[in-house]
């Protein structure tokens, strides 16, 4: 059997294997409607049309559409399989879609994990069947102290199953065992919607630290109401007491992980970053007890800064206010990419959402002065012929000095260079 056939077997099997989400995708939406406002239901066809028209003019331009606020790729299918209205079916395997990189380095496709990969649809079933149902949060945030000499391994966006085949995720996990880290950092994303199943088996294999392991909450966990991901934490992250933002110090360091999504919208999937009033508050009260003498590294799902390295968004602005400073680093995922910023304002920024999602080149990033290095590297798989590699961050804390390397998943240093 041919490559090609190969990944038409295998895509007409995952196609049979997602009729049971769509019918359920149908029943949690005919409830949802028969329990909202018309107002709000109008609100979330006009979403789901705007999705399903963005990946219509990416498929005949090999983009999104300029001047506009991109939508949520999860919701790419929405229209079309919950036959609203005369959408036109999108394109849902290889035969009909060859796949393309876009600018950001995303991967419009159909193959598992890509834009069009028709079990995102499963993010959307989940967001209905939640709206407005969250977890309780957590109030007990964890505050551990390390020895002044520390090794930290962290991978954003890493939860997309440890024992598949040809598994990104297993060969960075396998690495950050090798390193034998005092502490090991989850930035979110458990695949496709954190569930508890998801969360369950996609976690479960998560490398742990010495001292300490943790995982942030992300839009993709929030899906489910944040359900699976905080019943995780509690089994598998005991020191981080069951609460979604964290603290680690020592002599010269604070880190501080923070939920960027708990209380981000949700009529915009979680997709920005932002901060309740509680967390806010425990960040000013951190700083003052802790914060005095030391450097400060922040993490969070969200980004500071947006993929050009120039816009500082709205997260930013809120733990700048909160520390009553700018962070020394800080360390993100949700964009699928492995980036490094040039300082601004002090501040190093570092994209790490490249732990298993397959991407591309980030074209949009070449000759970008804020862009010191972005993983550019093929990582020869055939499977994804045009995906670069995917990796993880080792940060090495030697008294006042930090020193990174974005590890390649070959276990190759693929930055710094030389």
């Amino acid at each position: 059997m041919s490559f090609v056939s190969n990944l038409e077997h295998e895509y007409e099997q995952a196609k049979a294997r997602v009729e049971g989400l769509l019918a359920r995708l149908d029943l949690a939406w005919k409830k949802l409607a028969s329990q909202l406002e018309p107002a709000q239901l109008q609100a979330i066809v006009q979403l789901l049309q705007r999705a399903h028209d963005q990946a219509q003019y990416a498929l005949i331009h090999g983009d999104l559409p300029p001047g506009q606020a991109p939508v949520p790729w999860e919701l790419a299918h929405g229209l079309s399989v919950l036959h609203l209205g005369n959408a036109k079916p999108l394109p849902q395997t290889v035969a009909e879609l060859q796949t393309q990189v876009m600018k950001d380095g995303t991967l419009l496709g159909c193959r598992q994990w890509e834009l069009l990969d028709l079990r995102w649809s499963e993010a959307l079933l989940n967001w209905i069947e939640n709206l407005h149902q969250h977890a309780p949060f957590g109030t007990t945030p964890a505050l551990i102290e390390m020895a002044d000499n520390v090794l930290l391994d962290m991978a954003g966006d890493w939860g997309t199953g440890y024992f598949q085949d040809h598994s990104a995720a297993q060969r960075v996990a396998d690495l950050i065992r090798q390193d034998q880290p005092d502490v090991t950092i989850h930035l979110g994303d458990v695949y496709y919607a954190g569930t508890s199943t998801e969360e369950g088996a996609d976690l479960v294999d998560w490398p742990q630290g010495s001292l300490a392991s943790f995982s942030l909450n992300s839009n993709h966990e929030m899906y489910s109401g944040a359900h699976g991901y905080f019943a995780e934490i509690n089994a598998l992250f005991p020191k981080q007491q069951g609460t979604s933002y964290f603290a680690l110090f020592n002599s010269h360091w604070l880190i501080v992980g923070l939920d960027s999504a708990y209380a981000a919208d949700e009529m915009n999937l979680y997709m920005d970053g932002n901060l309740n009033a509680l967390q806010q508050q425990w960040l000013k009260d951190l700083v003052a007890s802790k914060g005095q003498g030391r450097k400060i590294i922040v993490l969070s799902h969200h980004q500071g800064l947006d993929i050009s390295g120039q816009q500082q968004t709205v997260l930013y602005k809120q733990v700048v206010a909160a520390l009553g400073r700018v962070p020394d680093y800080w360390y993100w995922g949700h964009l699928h990419n492995g980036i490094c910023y040039a300082p601004r304002e002090g501040m190093y920024g570092r994209c790490i959402g490249h732990g298993a999602i397959p991407y591309g080149v980030t074209s949009e990033l070449k000759g970008n002065p804020q862009v010191l290095w972005s993983e550019t590297l093929s990582a020869d798989d055939p499977n994804y012929p045009l995906r670069v590699r995917n990796g993880y961050v080792r940060v090495k804390l030697q008294g006042k000095a930090l020193t990174e390397e974005f590890m390649g998943e070959n276990g190759a240093v693929s930055w710094p260079l030389g």
